[in-house]
């Protein structure tokens, strides 16, 4: 049977060395990590000509106009801001890539070997996979046309800033597929867990109202004892990798969420700009403005899939939480090694607690996403009434 996850996981990989993100190579069938000359070299070669392009482009007069006709000043500023976060965005990815590279392995290596140790989780994750893919692949190939679409109507300069933008956010776009494919097999992990505890629990409370003879009795004690501890040291396994994504992504998550947020404010005030005047104010026509609304659409189409798998890893996390509760309707008798385990593993769970926070700054839950999404509004209807009073 074709393994097609497999397949989408090696293309994400072999994509990351295609267009320099990528920095070390690993082993998928023995999860070795390790650096090759070949592709550091490479990685070297792309991060320089990103650098040298940025540079040029820095240099040269823009012409505004080629790209959105004859836009008012609010219009330039939010375009520019957009598009200068882009480009800062992809090359501190690059950047940071470096400077924690050696983080970047370990992390890699602690992900491969608990991936391999228990490699159902690919199978339980293969739809997120291919709907990331899917996302995150048109999200390219719609800018991309939008690219190809503007020959014509634009000078060196704009194919210059076009190209290095739709490379940048190439790089942007598969650092934050990588984050959530660890997410996803995370999740994934944590549901076998929540599963097997499940069956844990439920064998204990049949244990404690129906003890068998003693032999019998000690040895499924033992033996649920010895799962619940592979339970905590898995678990713990977990939350740790999920720390060491958030201090290895901080400055990009930090970048990202402030990209999010910005280009949600820009284009629901761009939105209403191009209703209110016309496509033809901004030099677009039918099928350049068709592009930009679809690619608006699964970009932040992606942006979900990218919160919301932070947010399910939260609440399997506490699904494991109120499964332990449960051990407080067992019956008096069980073994004090089980009773152990089940006060270990619980005690673990409250007070380590799982917090995905970007740089410490601010935490990723639901309570935060609702006063962002506020936020949002708020700043987008500030736009739109300052465009309505001074344009």
């Amino acid at each position: 049977m074709l393994d097609w996850a497999g397949l989408l996981l090696k293309a994400v990989y072999f994509y990351g060395h295609l267009i320099g993100l990528s920095n070390f190579e690993f082993n998928w069938r023995t999860g070795r990590v390790f650096t090759a000359a070949r592709s550091t070299l490479y990685a070297v070669v792309a991060n320089v000509i990103i650098v040298i392009l940025l540079g040029i482009l820095i240099t040269r007069d823009i012409n505004l106009n080629v790209i959105f006709g004859n836009s008012n000043r609010l219009h330039e500023l939010v375009i520019i801001t957009m598009t200068s976060l882009r480009l800062i965005g992809g090359l501190t990815t690059v950047l940071n890539r470096w400077r924690q590279r050696c983080q970047m392995k370990y992390l890699a290596g602690k992900i491969l070997r608990l991936f391999l140790a228990r490699p159902q989780v690919k199978r339980m994750s293969r739809w997120g996979i291919l709907i990331k893919f899917l996302t995150a692949g048109v999200t390219d190939i719609i800018q991309m046309a939008i690219t190809f679409d503007a020959i014509g109507r634009g000078d060196s300069t704009f194919f210059l800033g076009m190209g290095l933008q739709f490379w940048m956010s190439g790089i942007l776009n598969l650092a934050i597929s990588q984050h959530y494919l660890v997410m996803l097999f995370v999740r994934a992990q944590y549901q076998l867990l929540n599963m097997e505890l499940k069956e844990v629990i439920d064998e204990s409370i049949d244990l404690s109202y129906h003890p068998p003879r003693k032999g019998a009795f000690m040895t499924r004690c033992c033996h649920l004892a010895d799962r619940l501890e592979d339970i905590a040291k898995i678990q713990s396994q977990l939350q740790d990798i999920v720390t060491k994504l958030g201090d290895v992504f901080g400055i990009q998550g930090l970048m990202v969420y402030g990209g999010y947020y910005i280009s949600s404010v820009t284009t629901s005030y761009l939105t209403y700009s191009i209703f209110k005047h016309g496509p033809e104010k901004f030099a677009l026509n039918y099928t350049t403005t068709v592009l930009m609304f679809a690619w608006c659409f699964f970009y932040y189409w992606d942006a979900i899939l990218n919160l919301f798998i932070m947010l399910y890893v939260q609440d399997d996390h506490k699904e494991m939480i109120r499964l332990l509760e449960r051990r407080t309707i067992f019956a008096s008798g069980l073994d004090v090694r089980l009773e152990e385990s089940f006060e270990s593993l619980q005690l673990q769970l409250l007070r380590n607690p799982l917090k995905i926070e970007v740089m410490q700054i601010f935490s990723i839950n639901r309570d935060s996403t609702s006063a962002m999404f506020g936020s949002f509004i708020t700043h987008s209807i500030v736009l739109i009434q300052y465009d309505i009073q001074f344009f």
